[in-house]
Parts: C-alpha cells; structure tokens; sequence
C-alpha cells in the first residue's frame, strides 16, 4: 500500500527540508516522488552528495538520486529557471510531473515584486511568488497547460503586462521606474522560448494519474509555518500555506488508498531567519562549521539571522500544524539539524519543552543524508 511522508518546517524557514527529504527519498528511490505543495520557484533547499551541493529550486530534494517531482495546482514555476537548472542537473536525468492549473511566474511578476518590496521591505526574495499569487487570485492566469501553446501564450502575457501597466498608474514615479527598468532588456519572445524548451523536463499530469505508479510520495514543505500566510505575523508572511494543510488536502483528494501518513518535523538548533520580519528575543548563539551556509545576505530580503531556539515558537507551529491533519497522521517526528555548528546544544532538554510526543527524534550532524542519525524512538 501506498505511503506519504510530509516534510514541514516549524520555522522562518532554513530549517533542513532539503536533507531531510533527501534523507527520507534514499530509503526507496525507484519507488518515490517528492510532492511539491506549497511555495514554488522561490525556494532554496540545499542537498549534499560526495559529489555534488546544490541547491534545488524547481527541482524535488530527491532529484539527485533519481527521484521525480511533481507540482502541485498550489505552486508557481518559473520556466527559464527550470531550464537553467535542468541543464545544469542533466546528468542526474531530472523529471517533472505538473499539474495543468499550476501557476506560472513571469518577467512582469518578478519587476513588480522587485519594484513594490524596494519600498514596503517586508522581506520578500524579489522572485514574483508572491506577485503571481495575486495576480491569480484577481483572475488573470497564466497556467502550466498554456505552455504548450506558443500563441496562448503570446495572448496571455499580453494580458498580464496589460495587468500590471494598470496597476502601476497607482504607484509612485520611483516605483514606475524600477519596474520599467527590471524590463529594460525583456522581450517575450526569450520567455516564450523558455517555455517551449522545457517540455523535455515534464509532463502534465494530475496527482490521481500518478497514484499506482509510485509507492512512496515524500510531500516537500516550503519555508516555514512561522512564514505561513494564516499563521505568520502580518506583513511578513508568504503567500501559501506553508503548514502541512495542501499536503493533507492533496491526500485525502488523489492518494485515497494510502495506508500510512507520517510527518517529519524540521528545525535547526536555532532559530533562523532570513528576512526582515520578527524573530524570538532569545540569546545570541555562536556557530561552528557554518562557512558553507546556503544563506547570504540577499537584496531584497537582506541579511540571514540567528538566535538561540525558543520552544514556544515550536509549540505554537505545532499546534497550528496540528489544526490541519488533526487525527490523521500515523507517525510524528522530529528532525534538528545543524547540530555540529552548536555542540552544545542538547536535544534532551528540548524534548521536555516541547507539547508534543515524538515518535522518532532524528538530528542532522551535516548537511549530507548520512549525516542524518536517528537520537530517540
């Protein structure tokens, strides 16, 4: 019988959900694919091979073994960035599956988001997520089944640069200008290009259709339930559910025969954030072995954060998480990370905070998948 595992961050986000869906994929590869639910092109988990670290976008942390994924009708694709990274990743055959009402990001969502964070500066990554969910939701679409189409596509951009044009007779000179410079150099044609070369990455297809091809489906979370857009702190929030609440929606609707759902829940041993916004006023940490960090000073999210975890934050995301799947989930666990860059830190201590029972206590010692030991059952 089929089984899921659902990958959730308790955080702002950076917690590990790379290694940890890495991790989890390793244990049935040729029977696996990672589920994208939630967020889309804006992400960034990091996977580490002998061989290899990268950084995955468009592409499930399985990729590298061999593991497909598909993407959900909750999240965005940006497809010149599918076919830069799947260039890239040619070697590891890397496969899509997409559902045909997922979301596509344009140029024109990107230089509006670019445009409107340079004055708000709630703490977005400027890729156009947030910017594509909203232009959605008022009703002018670009899909992933248009892709094919080379004159429905032409159609549609004009329609959503027609959409913003509108937008921006409301917005000040400086924003005017930025956004007419992020397109300074833009012609449609590239994107459109850009969407017909990437047919050899994926196909289109529902969730229902892939239900007896696969047994294991690894359910890949984005950012974090403290980024959530019911559960965050307003403004400095995403645009999509970030708790496991598509996952389970996605399960109950296309994998009906599953027969065990477990969920892996990802911290760091302290806190993160990369992006302006609150975080816990705990104290300061001091780091060992992160000179490899994935996250760096960005322009438009700014610098990354660290502080010491606070286990009320982590029951509340759990208790927010618990709201979703409520008496569904079969197994709950626990994964910390980054436990070499704080030595010091004890697992133990952090478990009688917590509200929540575990069935399994997993913490990541590296940023490999054979890092990843099991500390309690």
């Amino acid at each position: 019988m089929p089984k899921c595992s659902i990958v959730i961050d308790l955080g702002f986000g950076d917690a590990g959900k790379g290694v940890t869906t890495d991790f989890l994929a390793s244990q049935h590869p040729e029977k696996s694919i990672v589920v994208r639910f939630s967020g889309g092109h804006q992400i960034g988990h990091t996977v580490s091979t002998e061989k290899l670290t990268h950084t995955f976008s468009n592409f499930g942390s399985g990729t590298l073994l061999g593991v497909p994924t598909y993407y959900s009708e909750y999240t965005t694709l940006f497809p010149p960035a599918i076919l830069d990274e799947g260039d890239f990743l040619k070697t590891y055959q890397p496969k899509l599956y997409v559902h045909p009402l997922a979301m596509i990001t344009t140029f024109y969502d990107i230089a509006y988001n670019r445009a409107i964070e340079k004055q708000q500066n709630h703490g977005s990554c400027g890729l156009g997520f947030g910017t594509t969910i909203a232009r959605n939701k008022e009703e002018v679409y670009l899909y992933a089944n248009d892709l094919q189409f080379k004159w429905v596509l032409k159609q549609r951009l004009q329609s959503i640069k027609t959409y913003y044009n509108n937008k921006l007779k409301s917005q000040s000179k400086s924003v005017q200008a930025y956004y007419e410079n992020e397109l300074n150099d833009y012609k449609d044609d590239y994107f459109i290009d850009s969407c017909l070369a990437i047919q050899k990455f994926y196909s289109i297809a529902s969730l229902s259709d892939l239900a007896d091809t696969f047994k294991y489906f690894i359910f890949e979370g984005s950012q974090g339930i403290l980024l959530d857009t019911q559960h965050g702190f307003h403004p400095h929030t995403t645009w999509s559910y970030t708790s496991s609440k598509n996952a389970i929606q996605l399960i109950k609707s296309h994998l009906k025969t599953i027969s065990e759902i477990d969920i892996y829940y990802v911290s760091r041993c302290y806190q993160t954030r990369h992006g302006n916004g609150p975080m816990a006023e705990t104290e300061a940490v001091i780091l060992q072995n992160h000179e490899n960090e994935a996250n760096v000073t960005n322009e438009f999210q700014g610098v990354f954060r660290t502080q010491a975890l606070d286990p009320e934050l982590l029951n509340y995301a759990l208790s927010c998480d618990g709201i979703h799947h409520q008496d569904l989930i079969s197994n709950k666990n626990l994964v910390i990370t980054c436990l070499d860059q704080l030595p010091h830190f004890s697992y133990a201590n952090l478990l009688q905070k917590l509200d929540t029972t575990f069935n399994t206590v997993y913490g990541s010692y590296g940023p490999k998948r054979a890092c990843v030991k099991k500390l309690s059952e």
